[in-house]
């Protein structure tokens, strides 16, 4: 928006995020993640270890350097998720989104990213299915990346550069906003953890890592 003094701004009444132990969990954080919708927390679940052979992640999530499954900007809301018509498949229906995240299906998963200092835990929000689906992922992810950041989180950015493309992606997305009325409202709910990505927004997919086969890298451009 032309003519705004443009000052960063903080949430100091989030107070839910507790910092990942030092030496990482071999299988998931025990955060509770706030959500805007649905049950405040999730439904309970029985313990089942985690599987010892392969697991592959859903079509839909995986990582595509080059040509990824679906077109998604994690700043938006999941509604705006768009299948790619160089990828497959073509339609997104709700019975796809409501396939397992992963096989064989899994009852959390982590997700890390090099840009954000918190991990995100993905867990069911539906006691009718008792896994992680394509649309927990895709929903966890945007509620988690809308959590303001406090001035606290914020000192735990590594460099002075890394602030400025943080205030560039926080201002540019307040400056998207479709009238004054929501730019005010957006700029004062302050930093958010989308912020941190630094404008690489684009979802590319979940790739494994060595820590388990619930742990994953959130995988953006």
């Amino acid at each position: 928006m032309p003519g705004v003094t443009k000052h960063v701004r903080f949430d100091e009444r989030n107070t839910m995020y507790s910092p990942a132990p030092p030496t990482p969990s071999p299988t998931y954080s025990n955060t509770s993640l706030p959500s805007s919708s649905g049950p405040s927390t999730p439904p309970q679940q029985l313990y089942s270890p985690l599987p010892t052979g392969p697991v592959v992640i859903h079509p839909l999530l995986a990582f595509q350097p080059l040509i990824p499954p679906i077109l998604y900007d994690v700043s938006f809301p999941p509604n705006s998720v768009q299948p790619n018509v160089h990828s497959s498949p073509t339609h997104l229906s709700s019975q796809v989104l409501a396939e397992p995240a992963t096989s064989p299906p899994l009852q959390s998963l982590t997700l890390l990213n090099q840009s954000l200092p918190w991990e995100l835990t993905i867990r069911p929000t539906s006691s009718v299915t008792p896994f992680v689906t394509v649309q927990d992922v895709l929903h966890g992810v945007y509620r988690f990346l809308r959590l303001s950041v406090n001035s606290a989180e914020y000192s735990m950015l590594p460099s002075k550069d890394h602030q400025m493309r943080v205030n560039l992606a926080y201002h540019a997305r307040c400056n998207r906003s479709p009238s004054k009325d929501i730019y005010d409202e957006e700029s004062k709910k302050g930093v958010k953890r989308v912020d941190f990505l630094m404008g690489q927004n684009k979802l590319m997919g979940l790739s494994s890592t060595k820590r388990g086969p619930d742990v994953w890298v959130l995988n953006v451009s």
